[in-house]
């Protein structure tokens, strides 16, 4: 016997609960759900970066996500630099960045929160970091500028950073080289802003 919604007596109607399963109302139990929702950790752990990003960037797995790989960050896990380097490397980048954009990040690397003060002080610290930039670049030269501009403001790999500075050699080489130069002047740089620090007083 058929009833009125085309199914016959005795024969199961499939239905869908709110959980997504297929179950039956007759003779036929729970049945296994179709569709299974992908959790985000699951997404998380299938997303890796194109090919494309590959050949540019530098990339680390950390407990199943890719993450850009910060020059700075592993020279520092290298033992190639220490505290007073990545600290030095850090206020460079923050006075760059303010010098020459007027940008300022919300939360200083020293954790103190400073008062934003009005227009005119504002522009009063931005030529002061100029000024420190300029100071920075006369003590180091053009060649040690350049680098930390290539290193920390525009954040590149030593790979990216060699085929710029030595395209004529190979590339393991040039990354070498680009290394200890990177170390070298982040040293030095300690020793800069002492200096300045001292002369300010």
């Amino acid at each position: 016997m058929e009833s009125s919604l085309g199914f016959r007596s005795g024969a199961s109607i499939p239905c869908l609960n709110p959980d997504g399963c297929v179950f039956s109302v007759g003779k036929y139990s729970l049945m296994q759900p179709l569709i299974r929702e992908i959790s985000p950790c699951e997404k998380m752990m299938t997303m890796q970066p194109t090919l494309e990003r590959l050949q540019h960037q530098e990339f680390q797995d950390r407990n199943g996500v890719y993450r850009v790989v910060n020059t700075v960050q592993s020279m520092y896990d290298a033992g190639d630099i220490g505290d007073d380097e990545v600290s030095a490397a850090d206020r460079w980048y923050r006075e760059y960045l303010f010098a020459t954009l007027g940008v300022v990040e919300e939360r200083p690397s020293d954790g103190h929160f400073r008062e934003k003060g009005d227009v005119h002080t504002w522009m009063l610290g931005r030529g002061k970091c100029s000024a420190r930039i300029s100071e920075i670049r006369e003590t180091l030269g053009l060649c040690g500028h350049v680098r930390l501009e290539m290193l920390l403001a525009r954040e590149m790999s030593f790979s990216a950073m060699a085929r710029q500075l030595y395209p004529g050699i190979s590339e393991g080489r040039g990354r070498m080289k680009v290394s200890a130069q990177c170390g070298l002047i982040l040293e030095q740089l300690v020793h800069v802003y002492k200096k300045i620090k001292k002369n300010s007083f």
